[in-house]
């Protein structure tokens, strides 16, 4: 059976503008707007600093843009920096079935790449596609399974979505991308540690895949070789990772008939997507029922077991989270904010709003109950029951939340949550322009002018 790695490299090496259906490149651009959004509204978060200090401390001025900044840098650091500011909000999108983030690492690498080498338009779109069908697919073969073994999926599948990018990017053939695949498998890192102190490494682990997928692919087109057994090999990714190969061939067979780009969640809050259903359920009763937060004596949330450990626990970390991020992957947290405020949006998670007693005094009276019947991770679904002082009992149950294939909203909806992202860092002329570029780049021969309005200064 041929490896997956070549099967990989030789489909994108054949993949043209052309067959890619005309909705997929549209969703493309649309994600690459999303994307570019999340990054500029994150430029100013408390890890930025840290992140573009890095990006320019040994290298200096190059030629690629990070984004919100006046500063500039070789590809591999600009898609570094990139890549950290994009997922710095948790607002970037996330495919279900591979629990991934595919745009905060793809996009970075491939405009990175485009702004070195002049790329056009259509073929930035087409590398973009090659590398959510790839890194989508790898981490579909095992849902699930690499958060359970304490694996962040975006880091480690990222790592080849940005290299078969990277590869076609650069132009390498079938045998090259191969290789990129191959010396990947040697870069894919990051872990979920941060989960128990709230610190900051899961923000750079798609800028992280970023990096190493493009060093990757430099490094196949210079004759720099890796192993085409790199996922399935006895000693290969699947192995030392989960210590087993999945039957990743199966999620091959569709490549160029089915698009998985599409089934991929735009972000309707900034914060892990595991809590949204359960803030779509909180807001139908608010809605619907006229619920408020005074009422509430006690919520109870129906929970996946493969989400507890990521949202629900440790208890008391959640009930009172350490730091903004920390809040971000508290269920508790975030449904408290839910039924307290009008919006769960960006200051929901300032250093101010996780320290309000009336916020954290609701959300020790969320509790949760594992679901043992979940379809988790085909859907992230969310399920509420709300006890009310009065003795009364409100329900609501999403199957999957909002943004996502089940529940699709309309690009104007992506549109507004560019807008209001990139206008907390660009004055309104610059965001309108920048908009028509990003939906127009398809049309553009260089996307060197576009990503000079993602540059401040």
């Amino acid at each position: 059976m041929k490896p997956a790695t070549k099967t990989l490299g030789e489909w994108a090496a054949r993949l043209r503008a052309e067959d890619i259906p005309a909705a997929v490149r549209d969703n493309a651009a649309l994600r690459v707007l999303d994307t570019i959004g999340c990054a500029l509204a994150g430029a100013r978060e408390d890890h930025a600093p840290s992140v573009l200090a890095l990006a320019s401390r040994w290298g200096g001025p190059g030629l690629c843009t990070i984004w919100g900044t006046p500063l500039t840098a070789a590809p591999p650091q600009a898609a570094l920096a990139n890549g950290a500011l994009a997922h710095g909000l948790d607002f970037d999108d996330t495919h279900a079935d591979s629990v991934c983030h595919a745009s905060a690492v793809l996009v970075p690498a491939v405009l990175a790449l485009a702004e070195s080498e002049r790329l056009g338009g259509r073929d930035a779109l087409t590398a973009l596609v090659a590398g959510y069908e790839a890194m989508i697919r790898i981490g579909m073969a095992a849902p699930g399974r690499f958060h359970e073994r304490g694996w962040h999926a975006t880091a480690v599948c990222g790592a080849f979505g940005a290299a078969l990018a990277g590869g076609k990017s650069l132009g390498l053939d079938a045998d090259r991308l191969t290789a990129a695949l191959g010396i990947a498998a040697s870069m894919a890192s990051g872990v979920m540690e941060f989960l128990e102190d709230g610190s900051w490494v899961k923000r750079l682990h798609p800028g992280w895949a970023a990096q190493s997928g493009i060093q990757a692919a430099a490094l196949a087109g210079e004759g720099f070789t890796g192993p085409a057994t790199a996922l399935e090999g006895r000693l290969g990714f699947y192995r030392a990772a989960l210590g087993d190969a999945p039957d990743i061939d199966k999620h091959l067979k569709n490549l160029g008939d089915e698009w998985e780009i599409l089934r991929t969640s735009f972000k309707l809050y900034p914060c892990c997507h595991l809590n949204h259903a359960y803030l779509d359920a909180v807001a139908r009763l608010k809605r619907t029922e006229g619920l408020r937060a005074e009422q509430v004596a006690e919520v109870e949330c129906l929970v996946p077991a493969g989400e507890v450990p990521i949202v629900c626990e440790p208890v008391a970390a959640k009930f009172r989270p350490r730091t903004p991020y920390d809040a971000k992957f508290s269920l508790a947290f975030c449904v408290a904010a839910a039924l307290c405020g009008d919006r769960v949006g960006i200051a929901a998670f300032s250093r101010e709003s996780i320290r309000e007693e009336s916020v954290l005094a609701l959300a020790a009276r969320v509790r949760y109950t594992v679901d043992p019947a979940s379809d988790y991770p085909r859907t992230f679904p969310g399920w509420v029951r709300v006890r009310l002082a009065d003795g009364r009992v409100l329900e609501a149950r999403e199957e999957s939340q909002r943004g996502g294939p089940d529940r699709p909203i309309a690009p104007d909806e992506v549109i507004a949550k560019f807008r209001d992202n990139a206008g907390r860092l660009l004055p309104p002329p610059r965001v309108s322009d920048l908009e028509g570029a990003v939906l127009g780049m398809e049309r553009a021969r260089d996307l060197g002018p576009l990503l000079a309005l993602c540059r401040l200064g």
